[in-house]
């Protein structure tokens, strides 16, 4: 971003690293849920759909939150990609640290450690 496009990061770039690391650990912890259940590649392909859409839709990507229904709002609280989106514009435009969006941390990390152990014991049952 910065040597590319020439965009300033106002914040700190450990925290974009953290921030990116965390998401992409809960979207591969949900990829891999998802492999679990899906009997072939396109029903997985499907099941991805089912988190993409919304995943777009009811993060903030592109109309705010605050404006949403509140079921919609709802959706987006069980997201990865509205807690990344969110420390995102928090780190990039406002230079936020960790200390000012700790909470959107603990909530990426919970949802890749939750849906990671839950990834696991269905593979454990898969197995026996």
């Amino acid at each position: 971003m910065q040597w590319v496009f020439h965009v300033p990061v106002a914040g700190d770039s450990r925290a974009l690293l953290l921030a990116t690391v965390l998401y992409i650990f809960a979207l591969l912890s949900l990829g891999l849920l998802i492999s679990t259940h899906a009997q072939n590649q396109i029903q997985a392909l499907q099941m991805c759909m089912i988190f993409i859409l919304p995943s777009v839709f009811f993060s903030g990507f592109i109309f705010p939150r605050e404006t949403m229904p509140w079921i919609f709002y709802a959706i987006g609280t069980v997201l990865p990609a509205t807690y990344y989106i969110e420390l995102q514009r928090a780190i990039v435009l406002r230079g936020a640290s960790v200390a000012d969006f700790w909470l959107n941390f603990v909530v990426l990390a919970g949802m890749g450690l939750a849906v990671f152990s839950l990834c696991a014991l269905r593979f454990k049952q898969k197995l026996a």
